[in-house]
């Protein structure tokens, strides 16, 4: 195709026809283009929480990971003060990605309860390193949900 022939056709065309061209070149010349790192729900290795990895079986690492981030969770979540007076309680569901460095990403609030929310992603995004997910040996995103409960003492 021309240069004269490509600006009669519509624009589109013309990028797609390009486009195919830079793809022939990469594959002629041996460059692969850097393939996207997927993100799953389930991980064939979870992420685990560093403070855990010296563990060797897989479901102790799973439970030492798990009573980590509650551990974590309890610790650093302070109740906000306007919810309290507001006597506000229930649960944030909180979504988040441990990626392919082990780090926390992607914090969002699923189920909101107003002035909680923002105290729920920070202490989620707070959580210390992981040990990243894999799926057939390659390394993942990994995507959670974690419900945070927040209950005033009576």
């Amino acid at each position: 195709m021309n240069k004269i022939q490509c600006l009669s056709i519509p624009s589109l065309v013309c990028l797609l026809f390009f486009s195919c061209h830079i793809g022939d070149i990469h594959g002629q010349s041996g460059l692969q283009l850097p393939e996207e790192t997927p993100t799953v729900k389930s991980a064939e290795v979870m992420p685990v929480l560093l403070s855990c990895s010296e563990v060797e079986d897989p479901i102790e690492q799973q439970r030492c990971t798990n009573e980590g981030i509650m551990n974590h969770i309890i610790q650093n979540l302070a109740y906000p003060e306007e919810a309290k007076m507001k006597g506000l309680e229930g649960t944030v569901m909180v979504r988040f990605v441990i990626n392919v460095e082990g780090k926390v990403e992607q914090v969002e609030i699923v189920r909101s309860l107003g002035p909680l929310d923002i105290t729920a992603s920070k202490v989620v995004a707070s959580l210390p390193g992981f040990t990243p997910g894999t799926v057939k040996g390659k390394l993942v995103n990994v995507e959670y949900v974690l419900p945070i409960r927040f209950v005033l003492p009576e």
